[in-house]
């Protein structure tokens, strides 16, 4: 059975919370070729382990720390999956974590103080209880939502979910072949992708899929893209300090960057505008590339109703006041700017990859004194 439902209980889930994987005969051979020497990249690797960022040689490949453009000021600037850790649990009250990590409780929240969320269709999970939407009850139950045409299209996540692992985006359902249409992958019987679902003991949320804003789909198809909109709750309020677009690309059913095809986008905030995009990392890395779907540029692209996402990114910071260091996932719809979730800290490496510049600047640093964290 062939379908975008990726399992998450084992490699998947480890390798994404883990440091960057990369080849080091190929992104040495790049260092190399780009007339650096062996001595003096092991140098900037030693003084980069013992720096406030703690990148391991992984992660020193991962970003392309070799490149000559770089200062050792910039290097620096760089923050390792170590150092993101331990900055965050600085900065944000573990008592907070449920409310984000919760997808359930998140929209609860959401709702209640009238904030744009997905439309919740159903839940999975006998027990859990939001007003007006149905808990379907067992594979049965499950089976016979999926088999409602009136529910399509739909998307599907396990309420602990991370990294988008386990997701599902179907298009339709087929009443003369009895299959849900999968995005992106094989159609699936209702009865066999009930069971599938019921093996996440936390159950699902499953919603009504947004649709992408109609500027970006004229430019670069139909996959919903969010914004990773990075925000930091300071003395004086909440502060953007960078926003990223997850681009995503073929027939992926979300546009997490480790897909396979997907891209980021550095936005610049001043202007809302796309300054430059990634595809890949290290020395398989291409920057200023076009979308693969439609063969068109995204570097210069302004991001529709930019003025009220970053409004809306805000406003909604302030739901979460024990979350310091807060990373939303912001969709852009033809409705508006509609928050997906909001992640505890959330990685670093989007925004680090797609700009090719380091968290760590003055503004983060400021705000880590602020949380009591010592560089």
């Amino acid at each position: 059975m062939s379908t975008n439902l990726i399992a998450d209980g084992g490699s998947a889930l480890a390798a994404l919370n883990g440091i960057p994987q990369i080849d080091f005969p190929s992104n040495l051979q790049a260092a190399v070729g780009a007339g650096r020497r062996m001595t003096s990249i092991l140098r900037e690797v030693v003084a980069l382990r013992r720096g406030p960022g703690k990148l391991t040689p992984n992660e020193y490949f991962y970003y392309r720390l070799w490149e000559p453009r770089l200062t050792s000021e910039a290097r620096q600037g760089f923050v390792g999956k170590q150092a993101q850790h331990l900055m965050h649990t600085a900065c944000n009250n573990a008592g907070w974590y449920a409310a984000v990590a919760d997808k359930l409780l998140f929209h609860t929240l959401m709702t209640g103080v009238s904030l744009p969320t997905p439309q919740l269709l159903a839940i999975t999970k006998p027990g859990r209880l939001v007003s007006g939407v149905p808990v379907l009850s067992g594979e049965a139950g499950i089976a016979a939502f999926l088999r409602d045409r009136g529910h399509y299209p739909l998307f599907a996540k396990p309420i602990d979910g991370k990294y988008s692992l386990s997701v599902i985006s179907a298009d339709d359902y087929d009443t003369t072949a009895d299959c849900v249409v999968l995005q992106g992958g094989e159609p699936i019987g209702p009865a066999a992708l009930a069971t599938a679902m019921t093996c996440r003991e936390a159950g699902y949320v499953i919603q009504r899929r947004l649709a992408q804003h109609a500027k970006l789909v004229r430019l670069f198809g139909p996959r919903l893209w969010s914004m990773r909109v990075i925000v930091l709750v300071t003395s004086t309020g909440p502060l953007i300090h960078r926003a990223v677009a997850k681009i995503a690309t073929g027939q992926n059913p979300a546009d997490n960057f480790w897909r396979n095809g997907n891209m980021l986008g550095a936005i610049d905030l001043a202007t809302g505008r796309i300054a430059r995009v990634v595809h890949g990392n290290g020395a398989e890395m291409v920057i200023d590339g076009v979308h693969p779907d439609t063969g068109r540029p995204i570097t210069g692209t302004p991001i529709p109703d930019w003025e009220s996402l970053t409004a809306l990114a805000t406003a909604a910071a302030t739901l979460l006041p024990g979350i310091r260091t807060q990373s939303w996932d912001i969709a852009l719809t033809d409705a508006g700017p509609v928050p997906l979730e909001v992640n505890f800290g959330g990685d670093l490496n989007l925004t680090q990859l797609a700009s090719g510049a380091g968290a760590l600047d003055a503004t983060y640093r400021e705000h880590l004194r602020y949380c009591g964290y010592r560089l």
